[in-house]
């Protein structure tokens, strides 16, 4: 990072000469990115500081792309999509942040409190039994790693404990375990995730921290300066020409020297955009075989906390597996009676068919079994439904039954000498991510460069 920046600050204090800036105008490319989430931003503050000419095509009526700050609640700025900083401790996204003037506040999954199920607690459970259920987690997958051939994590661990069948409490215990600590943290169910891959990534040290503010505010700092067109969703890409040309849904064209495509993974599984020559059977491939998993979010808003304050976490061990089993409370910022759940998976799907109002009285149902029925209704509630999102088609990608981090890299790999992609689901070491977002597409950038002067 600091060679790259020195080198940007070299070119453009070379652009100031007379002779220099009338090179840099004549070398002066057109490069065109579709999306303006941040892999699409972060490509186009690098890529504009090198001194080129960056148009951003955005399919949406605002910027952010699955980072989205809803302003329904006037005084109260509510993420819809991404929300935390995972692992400040050298992520880029913490400097980001210091850079916008964003307020951070920190959490902490040690820092939580478990709610038993009635239902489980007469037949005696007292806890997750954490510590046995991961152990068990990894024996079933360590036997799955010597497979010929990958399966997903279910089929590992049934195939594990078919000879010595769970109890009813085991099994309870186990799909918490499943659910709170892979299919909330990956979006996919444990039916598709491969036992071989799934957790083929790093991670980044520190707390977590969620932004008060909203994290659109990282977006607007980024986007700050940058030739954004909204409302200009592209069906056609002619690649392989003189030049890329870019065709959006009401029929205009854009020319550019280079274009970078950052839309996400779920979008790229369909013909919402159409690549012309087709995409070589490597990149089409290893975009089937990833998956596109699905994380919901419901921000219920209550007149007063009922709950207690001290902890960031509350989780609820239930008979059924996923249900609402994560809850995040924004107690301790400003007193703000607010309760956050998540709903991963299998049970996302299910929950984003309902309406507004069952899916709201079904969380209250595991909230008054959590904290008494005294719990009042909310007061306001917002529900996300990214599989919906034609634009999205998903929340984040995860290695599915098959696939590996060989398939992003195969995703990031440039095409010919003018297309490129970028996103969460292309990096091989942080997917699923703002921050793999980020860097993916800092790298997309250099490649472009790198690609520009080699074939100028």
């Amino acid at each position: 990072m600091i060679e790259r920046r020195t080198l940007l600050a070299s070119m453009l204090s070379a652009s100031l000469l007379p002779g220099a800036a009338r090179c840099a105008a004549a070398s002066q490319k057109r490069i065109a990115i579709i999306g303006a989430g941040i892999s699409g931003l972060a490509a186009a503050v690098a890529l504009r500081e090198a001194g080129h000419d960056v148009v951003i095509l955005e399919a949406r009526d605002r910027i952010g792309g699955r980072i989205h700050t809803s302003r329904a609640w006037p005084d109260l700025p509510i993420d819809l999509g991404a929300s935390w900083i995972h692992g400040i401790k050298g992520n880029p996204i913490t400097p980001l942040a210091r850079a916008a003037g964003a307020q951070t506040v920190t959490t902490s999954y040690e820092n939580g409190m478990l709610h038993i199920d009635p239902a489980l607690r007469a037949l005696g459970v007292a806890d997750t039994n954490e510590n046995k259920m991961e152990a068990l987690f990894e024996r079933a997958m360590r036997r799955a790693a010597k497979l010929d051939e990958d399966v997903s994590m279910q089929a590992a661990i049934d195939a594990y404990v078919q000879s010595s069948p769970l109890t009813e409490t085991q099994r309870a215990q186990l799909n918490f375990h499943l659910s709170s600590r892979y299919e909330q943290e990956y979006s996919g169910s444990t039916t598709r995730m491969s036992a071989q891959t799934i957790d083929d990534n790093d991670v980044f040290p520190g707390d977590d921290a969620l932004f008060p503010g909203g994290y659109t505010q990282i977006i607007r700092h980024l986007a700050d300066g940058l030739d954004i067109r909204l409302n200009q969703p592209v069906t056609r890409v002619a690649w392989d020409g003189a030049k890329a040309v870019i065709t959006m849904k009401d029929g205009n064209t854009l020319s550019a020297d280079q274009l970078l495509v950052t839309v996400p993974l779920g979008v790229l599984k369909t013909d919402a955009i159409t690549f012309d020559p087709p995409l070589p059977q490597p990149k089409t491939a290893a975009i089937a075989r990833l998956g596109m998993g699905l994380l919901n979010k419901l921000w219920l808003r209550f007149d007063r906390i009922f709950w207690p304050k001290a902890f960031d976490w509350h989780e609820y061990l239930s008979p059924r597996k996923g249900e609402w089993a994560e809850w995040v409370s924004l107690a301790k910022v400003n007193d703000t009676p607010v309760l956050l759940g998540f709903s991963a998976a299998d049970y996302a799907e299910t929950l984003e068919t309902k309406r507004d109002s069952e899916v709201v009285a079904e969380a209250m149902k595991a909230l008054r079994t959590m904290f008494g029925s005294s719990a009042p209704d909310p007061i306001a509630a917002q529900f996300t439904r990214w599989r919906s999102d034609p634009y999205a088609l998903g929340s984040y990608s995860f290695n599915a039954v098959g696939s590996s981090n060989a398939d992003r890299e195969a995703l990031a790999k440039p095409e010919g000498t003018r297309l490129h992609f970028a996103g969460e689901a292309l990096s091989a070491n942080y997917p699923g991510t703002v921050h793999g977002a980020l860097l993916s597409g800092r790298r997309a950038a250099k490649t472009i460069l790198e690609s520009l002067a080699n074939h100028d």
